[in-house]
């Protein structure tokens, strides 16, 4: 950030970083979930593809649970960063 920004501004960044900071431990939580999602997701495809003749519906059931924890947990994360954002954009646009 320049020197000479506007004060405003650079409170509402240390409002923001210090919201992060607050919230680092649900943002870690959510991106664990989504990894671990994504590796259900892959070896569900893995086992889809490979054509495994074991019980059919686990995989699938799996498939469909993997793909809407990593839509919720992916949902959560761009709020969050989409209100700090927001909570900036006022006074971006005054500046401008």
């Amino acid at each position: 950030m320049p020197k000479q920004a506007d004060p405003k501004l650079r409170e509402r960044l240390e409002v923001v970083k210090d919201l992060i900071a607050v919230f680092k431990f649900e943002r870690v939580v959510y991106l664990t979930i989504t990894l671990v999602s994504f590796v259900t997701l892959m070896i569900c495809a893995i086992l889809i593809l490979a054509g495994e003749r074991g019980n059919g519906a686990l995989p699938v059931t799996l498939l469909f649970g993997s793909s809407g924890a990593i839509s919720y947990t992916g949902a959560r994360l761009l709020k969050m960063w989409s209100d700090a954002l927001k909570f900036l954009l006022p006074v971006v646009r005054d500046e401008v």
